[in-house]
């Protein structure tokens, strides 16, 4: 379109480009697009620009485009009818938006991590990009695994209340407040929008769309500068690396040298504070897992004009808050018929705009003015990039995960489970013992009751044990048949397609095959003739050593077992389906590491930074 453009404009025809999303202003995916365009702005009399806010209108002024020729054309906003919801009624936090990359989801997370018990969040609709699916789709299983209440892609699917239906107007008549947590907005559509639906608006201020709403007397109370964590919490390694690998991949979409990364470093910083919406997704979402252990909901801080509370106190005093910042009368610059007469009066002008000489202005003081250190945002960044998948005749070992990388079997693990117990009772009387009304429930609590007793991080129990603790049987009782049948029924596996085909096929080449799995008596047998496979000192199983992952005890055993063999963590793969729990650990002992995401059921919240990633077994 932009060569179309300067071809219209050299033949002297009358243009209005009006600029809504510059690709300057991160947006390095169109930067291909553009690299080869002698005339991406052109300028003349007769091509006049439009734009949704004073600073990108400025940005084109420095690049010499003339005032006359420059109008501020904001998008038009219509009041709509205002349903009020009851004071006493429970928060609902609505998100109005697709939740693409730039509306920074886990900073709405957060929000709704550290909000009052009983308050709930919705993000409206899903990304249509598959890319930007991808992450939406995962911070939605962040969500579900940490437990937050914040539903995706609600509209149509999913009722504010019971009975009240599931389209978007619903869910603004029942929202009590709108929230914004986005990094960068050409016209923000949520600030007017939250107006016209008679809601207060919650979280983060962009300055340049704040003067433009001061300029028409509209404040927004329920809006912060900053949303600060500790810097304690963020591991200074992968910041680093994440800056790094970022700033590089920016600058170099537009051909650019990006600057050190101390000079965006020394700004993310501030009195041993970061800045929560400025921090890669990986990082968020160790932060809010940080966020969410006993006692550190209050250590998030939010800073709005110049002091500084914290952030579980604020939501506490803004969900109070339930009367909107503004009336839909000062939505009366926006409205559709001013919209119409700003419209008319622009076309006008350029219709007396008499024919004479185009050039073009200066496209690289726009790319200037957008790329500085001071506007760099990770969430405005190429997001990272997919790994390759590993070459695995290039290791010397090769170390497996189980669950959710070679067997797939249904989440959950122990815990209450009515639906399972008649099943459970019927295994434990034919092995003539007597049942608990409730197996599932007893197991649970004697696993509860074991971790809470055990003086090790990430401790691990033995199932075995465990049920002859709730089945009052002898200590010399061998349970291990009670296992592997109560697993089969409760917790059935299966070969996760073409992986024994992979593991046969490597094993008979010579490479040493391993296995480092959170697992119980039964998980061997479920993997069938597949077993032999494997060599007996590289299989390390977490009940065999009173130990579960993520706790590293698992990997340097491992390491140490390798070593005997004069092959080191480097020289070693190990393949993993759990970002947290598989590959972080695995990275800290020194191993190369594959994130398995063939089975979509089975992958596992959380980002990390795998060398590789195997996206299925070959078949």
């Amino acid at each position: 379109m932009h060569e179309l453009a300067a071809l219209l404009a050299a033949e002297n025809e009358r243009l209005l480009l009006h600029i809504h999303d510059l690709a300057e202003d991160g947006r390095p995916e169109n930067a291909l697009h553009l690299a080869s365009s002698r005339a991406l702005y052109p300028s003349g009399p007769r091509v006049h620009y439009a734009f949704l806010n004073r600073r990108d209108r400025d940005c084109f002024l420095d690049a010499g485009l003339s005032e006359s020729r420059a109008h501020l054309l904001p998008n038009p906003v219509d009041a709509r009818s205002q349903a009020s919801v009851e004071a006493s009624a429970a928060p609902i936090l609505l998100y109005p938006v697709r939740g693409i990359r730039r509306k920074n989801l886990g900073e709405f997370l957060l929000l709704a991590a550290l909000a009052p018990h009983g308050t709930r969040g919705a993000v409206t609709r899903a990304p249509r990009n598959p890319e930007a699916r991808s992450i939406h789709d995962g911070w939605q299983r962040f969500a579900r695994e940490c437990g937050i209440d914040v539903g995706f892609d609600v509209v149509g699917r999913v009722e504010p209340v019971a009975h009240a239906g599931s389209g978007f107007e619903s869910w603004c008549d029942h929202a009590t407040h709108f929230v914004s947590t986005s990094v960068s907005e050409g016209f923000g559509m949520v600030f007017p929008e939250s107006i016209a639906c008679g809601k207060p608006l919650l979280g983060r201020k962009l300055p340049h769309l704040d003067a433009d709403h001061a300029a028409h007397g509209i404040r927004f109370p329920g809006l912060y500068d900053r949303l600060l964590v500790p810097a304690g919490w963020v591991d200074p390694a992968i910041l680093g690396y994440c800056l790094h690998d970022a700033a590089g991949r920016l600058w170099s979409a537009w051909r650019r040298e990006a600057p050190a990364a101390g000079v965006i470093h020394a700004r993310l910083e501030r009195g041993g504070m970061l800045d929560f919406g400025n921090l890669p997704e990986v990082l968020q979402q160790r932060v809010i897992r940080k966020a969410l252990e006993p006692g550190m909901k209050s250590r998030p801080m939010v800073g709005h004009g110049g002091n500084t509370e914290p952030a579980a106190a604020w939501l506490v005093e803004n969900l109070a808050r339930r009367a909107p910042a503004a009336t839909p009368g000062h939505l009366t610059p926006h409205a559709p018929a001013v919209y119409q007469k700003s419209l008319i009066r622009i076309y006008q002008g350029i219709q007396r705009e008499a024919a004479v000489g185009t050039g073009v202005l200066d496209s690289g003081k726009i790319l200037d003015s957008c790329l500085t250190p001071g506007r760099f945002h990770f969430l405005t960044s190429p997001a990272p990039a997919r790994r390759p998948p590993p070459d695995f005749h290039s290791f010397r070992a090769i170390i497996f995960d189980i669950y959710g990388t070679l067997l797939t079997a249904p989440s959950g693990g122990v815990r209450p489970d009515a639906a399972a117990d008649p099943a459970l009772r019927e295994i434990i009387s034919r092995f003539g013992h007597h049942p608990p009304d409730s197996p599932s429930s007893e197991l649970h609590a004697a696993v509860m009751r074991h971790h809470a007793e055990s003086a090790v991080p990430c401790p691990e129990i033995d199932l075995r044990g465990t049920w002859r603790e709730v089945l009052s049987l002898p200590p010399e009782t061998d349970t291990t048949a009670l296992v592997i049948e109560t697993e089969a029924a409760w917790h059935p596996a299966r070969l996760m397609p073409g992986a024994a085909l992979t593991v046969q096929s490597l094993a008979a080449a010579g490479i040493p095959l391993g296995l480092l799995s959170n697992a119980q008596c039964n998980t061997l047998p479920s993997l069938a003739g597949l077993t032999k496979s494997f060599a007996d000192d590289l299989l390390i199983l977490s009940y065999q050593h009173g130990v579960a992952k993520p706790s590293p005890v698992l990997f340097q055993l491992l390491a140490a077992r390798l070593a005997a063999r004069g092959i080191m963590p480097d020289e070693t793969l190990y393949i993993g389906n759990d970002p947290l729990h598989d590959i972080d650990p695995a990275v800290s002992c020194g191993f190369q590491t594959a994130l398995f995401t063939g089975d979509p059921d089975s992958l596992r919240a959380g980002a990390c930074f795998p060398d590789y990633e195997i996206r299925a077994w070959p078949a």
